[in-house]
């Protein structure tokens, strides 16, 4: 491999949210970054977490080596010498033992490899094999794999300090016991030198102090790791290894997850994690444990969680099929299942982490990798990266029908990072069911166009929905060779957003229980035929909020919709007006996309949201820009005493959390809009005067389609919230006849 990377009913979807790095600042402090949008859905999940998880097993951690040093036997954390032994040697069966010729294609660039697989029966000694790639002078060519067969990495035991190794072929069906590394691969030009039967190959920094964590001195060690065990060069048998990664994690006896070398206090983290986890029996201990933590403990946990393995797509799929898991990180070593109770310790306890860091300190002497607080790291990075993979084994029932899981682990893992863009489907099959699995076989032959269009055919086929072309996402604009390739309604995997689609954030069914009716026009797939029930064309736009933003950037944006809504209220009408009123009532829920808190969706008092909403901007705006005249509405509502009482029970940084949580996150990355007939809607920011407003059969959302060219086709814009039709409305009205399906062609 050259790189590391459903949807169930409305009701059971779990979209994991990041902080964004339009968590703005206050304007009072540049360094005052805002918290996290989705605080309380973490809680809840991580209460869950927490309290499904079995009792932990105290952690080990060592500051010396990640195993025992003993030189009689294997330390206690792993079994001693016997069959079912995943760190030892396997017994001495001829179907273990090294073949002949030794078949890996190694020497001094193992990551530039270009060398390609060479079948051969016998082959001179290495010092006389040339490499015709960018292997070196030196190479140690791969023997074809039989069928099931995969290669494993025999680490030799330690008697010099350069690190020797054997390759050694073994059956899938009766593998020995071994180790399978994940890691993330690094920097490649970053190497060090190792020996494979006796022949110097360069790997990377990263691979290289891995294998010296898991060397050990009395015994060799089996164990399996990609960059070694698969010819990256030989395009066939990458593919076909890759098919068998799944079984290779599953039947691996243990997995070892490979964080990197000491760095950024990582000792003093790994410790701290131990011990968080063992308070998890004590629940009345956790507040205490924590409000004692020292800056410099979070910090370091903080800087664990932000290491490059937790970014990377493969590790998503190895974590998933691992039986057990240890957590290495330089000389020391925690289970996983520890990390992980930490970090859903941590995200339950999100206040106490504000009150240790308050916005606008510094992040003291670690220097995370992100743009994110310290606080936001520990919360959002490390494990609470990973989906939720109670969803991914669900799906792997048979009595589950759920065929949008495949939509769920992209949206889910899309944040992860993978070099070949077609690893971003690849990447995630092994949390899938096989059912899925063979429909996706991965071929590295394929371009990413291919691959990425027939996960739209898929979807659509299995699953009559449209839902998955509102994940091409177009605003903010970005190029890349993939995207340049892709129809306007696939969705480019291998780009990562900075906003989430409005069907992955709330529950919308402007299709009502309608089904896709499509066909693809041409063999290329290409052209996408769908039907959909026109309802308007855009007639104009307010500014489109960008994904980099301060308060500042949500109140111009207020304050310009709002002017551009006034502007349509004629001469005869007042700012009293049961018009005027309601829909300035309609703005205030457009901009929250119609999700009003509890508390003041009331429907005995229609327009108690909307003087909640102009409370708390006219409120920011007479902080922020106290010489700007404010209308007499926007006035008047500044000094509305019921809501100043409900409202000022929040002090000013919980003021700024609530633009954020009901607006900021809405707003971003689109615009507000009104249609040539008056609906009013938020929509992409890629929005374009002209482009219409359809509700797509099949579809939760409304989409923008853009008419280009004289063939009647249109280019797919985005996604568009359109007040009063995100429940079924349009589909009821063309079965009342007040409106039609028509046949509209994407390219």
């Amino acid at each position: 491999m050259s790189s590391r990377s459903a949807i169930p009913s409305p009701a059971q979807r779990t979209v994991r949210q990041y902080p964004s790095s339009n968590d703005f600042d206050d304007d009072d402090d540049d360094d005052d970054k805002w918290s996290d949008r989705h605080h309380h859905r973490r809680t809840r999940q991580a209460e869950e977490i927490i309290t499904r998880m079995p009792a932990v097993p105290s952690p080990v951690v060592r500051e010396s080596r990640p195993w025992s040093k003993s030189r009689r036997m294997p330390p206690p954390s792993l079994p001693r010498q016997s069959s079912s032994n995943a760190y030892l040697s396997p017994p001495e069966d001829p179907r273990y033992r090294p073949r002949t010729p030794p078949d890996p294609a190694f020497s001094d660039d193992l990551s530039d490899s270009t060398t390609t697989t060479t079948t051969t029966t016998k082959r001179p000694p290495p010092s006389q094999v040339s490499s015709s790639g960018t292997l070196g002078d030196k190479a140690y060519r791969y023997k074809e794999l039989g069928r099931s067969e995969f290669r494993l990495v025999r680490l030799l035991r330690r008697t010099k300090t350069d690190i020797k190794c054997e390759i050694v072929h073994a059956s899938l069906v009766t593998p020995p016991t071994y180790v399978a590394v994940s890691y993330a691969w690094g920097d490649a030009g970053d190497t060090r030198k190792i020996k494979i039967d006796g022949v110097s190959v360069s790997v990377s920094a990263s691979l290289h102090g891995a294998l010296e964590a898991l060397r050990q001195r009395n015994y060799d060690v089996l164990v399996w790791v990609d960059a070694l065990c698969i010819d990256q060069a030989n395009q066939e048998e990458r593919s076909e290894q890759v098919r068998l990664m799944t079984n290779i994690y599953a039947q691996a006896e243990s997995v070892a997850v490979w964080l990197g070398g000491e760095a950024d206090d990582s000792v003093l983290g790994m410790r701290f994690l131990r011990e968080l986890a063992e308070t998890a029996r004590m629940p009345n201990a956790i507040a205490r444990f924590l409000s004692k933590a020292q800056k410099q403990e979070l910090e370091a946990v903080a800087s664990l969680f932000e290491r490059d393995y937790w970014s990377r797509l493969w590790v998503v799929q190895e974590i998933f099929n691992a039986k057990t898991i240890q957590i290495l990180c330089g000389t020391s070593s925690v289970e996983y299942s520890a990390f992980s109770r930490a970090s859903a310790i941590l995200g339950h306890h999100r206040e106490i982490l504000n009150s240790l860091f308050p916005a606008g300190q510094g992040r003291g002497q670690v220097a995370l990798r992100s743009q994110f607080s310290v606080p936001q790291a520990l919360v959002h990075q490390g494990p609470a990266s990973f989906p939720d993979f109670r969803l991914f084994r669900d799906a792997h029932r048979d009595d589950n029908p759920n065929a949008t899981i495949l939509l769920d682990a992209l949206c889910s893992c899309r944040r992860k990072f993978a070099a070949d863009p077609r690893d971003k489907v690849f990447g995630i099959l092994g949390v899938l069911p096989p059912r899925i699995r063979e429909e996706f076989t991965p071929d590295y032959s394929l371009a990413p166009k291919e691959v990425y269009t027939d996960v739209v055919d898929y979807l659509l086929t299995t699953t009559s929905s449209l839902n998955v072309i509102c994940e091409a996402v177009h605003f903010p604009l970005h190029s890349n060779a993939v995207t340049h390739s892709l129809p306007s309604f696939v969705p480019d995997w291998s780009h990562i957003p900075s906003t989430t689609s409005l069907a992955q954030q709330h529950l919308f069914s402007a299709g009502g229980n309608t089904r896709a009716e499509f066909r693809f026009l041409d063999d290329r797939r290409n052209k996408l035929e769908i039907d959909a029930v026109y309802l308007d064309t855009i007639g104009s736009y307010g500014v489109a909020v960008g994904t980099l933003c301060t308060l500042m950037d949500y109140l111009m944006a207020f304050l310009q919709w709002r002017a551009l809504l006034l502007g349509t209220i004629t001469a005869d009408d007042s700012e009293d007006s049961e018009y005027s009123a309601r829909i300035q009532q309609a703005f205030c829920r457009t901009l929250c996309l119609d999700q009003v808190p509890s508390p003041w969706d009331s429907s005995k008092d229609p327009r108690k949201w909307q003087r909640v909403v102009y409370h708390i901007f006219a409120s920011f705006l007479r902080k922020r820009l106290p010489h700007l005249a404010l209308d007499s509405a926007l006035e008047s509502h500044l000094h509305d005493r019921e809501i100043e009482d409900e409202i000022d029970e929040m002090d000013d940084k919980m003021h700024r959390h609530f633009v954020q949580d009901h607006f900021g996150e809405r707003m971003m990355g689109r615009r507000f809009c009104l249609t040539e007939k008056g609906l009013m809607g938020m929509g992409s920011g890629f929005m374009a005067m002209g482009d219409i407003v359809v509700v797509p059969l099949g579809c939760d959302l409304p989409i923008l389609l853009r008419p280009e060219g004289k063939r009647g086709e249109y280019r797919f814009v985005g996604e568009i919230y359109v007040h009063g039709y995100m429940r079924g409305r349009a589909i009821e009205q063309v079965d009342r006849r007040d409106r039609r399906v028509a046949k509209y062609i994407l390219h």
